[in-house]
């Protein structure tokens, strides 16, 4: 019976100190972007990815789902991520990449070794490299159900309000384009797609589909403007 009582107490020391141990474990992070606003309604939030597949998020302004959530990234996820955060180098960029386009939307990536930390920012005109790095961090969030790629109004919008598919030059910030509409006070309901195409919705009383669609199709920085079916 001693022998017994001894074991069972022998075990339940060992487990109590592996989960001590585990409770002490300290994630790694591993990159980070964080996003900032601009003039019109670009989403604010954050991203942690760490060395485990952990992905904590936190939304700032303008999301879809305001305040903390986590995901976890599958095996082949996290490879991927890997692979492409040693390839894009972030460690080789300055602090900070100057824009030469006015309110457009910026964000920082940051690259985390140990004890060392890089971060970069800079906005639409980044390098090629970076942008593509920052799309798949996107991709990932999104894929586990992390709307980072819509900005939300925080406008009410009309009961009878009516939307037209408006698709920009891709060095168009839609929320400054939009200013100069506050007559009629045109608003960004969300983005489609992966194009610098957007929702935007209109009041029929204040201007009709044909007269809005004439209107933009004619401004320099629209592609194209149709209805949304």
């Amino acid at each position: 019976m001693k022998t017994l009582m001894f074991i069972l107490l022998s075990s339940l020391m060992v487990t109590s100190g592996k989960c001590s141990k585990k409770e002490t474990t300290v994630r790694q992070p591993m990159v980070q972007l964080e996003t900032y606003g601009c003039r019109g309604f670009c989403p604010s939030y954050k991203l942690i990815f760490y060395t485990d597949g952990l992905v904590a998020y936190e939304g700032i302004r303008y999301v879809v789902k305001p305040g903390k959530d986590s995901v976890e990234l599958t095996k082949n996820e996290l490879v991927k991520l890997k692979h492409a955060l040693q390839a894009v180098n972030l460690w080789q960029y300055p602090d900070r990449i100057e824009s030469q386009i006015a309110d457009a939307p910026s964000a920082t990536l940051t690259v985390f070794d140990q004890e060392k930390q890089h971060g970069v920012y800079g906005s639409m005109d980044r390098p090629k490299p970076i942008l593509d790095f920052e799309d798949l961090l996107k991709d990932l969030a999104e894929a586990h159900g992390l709307k980072v790629k819509e900005g939300v109004n925080p406008y009410a919008a009309p009961a009878n309000q009516k939307e037209l598919a408006v698709t920009f030059k891709p060095e168009i910030n839609p929320g400054n384009f939009l200013m100069q509409f506050q007559e009629i006070r045109l608003r960004i309901v969300k983005r489609l797609g992966a194009e610098n195409t957007w929702l935007i919705g209109y009041n029929p009383d204040q201007v009709t589909e044909k007269q809005l669609i004439d209107i933009l199709i004619e401004m320099e920085g629209v592609l194209d403007a149709k209805p949304q079916k």
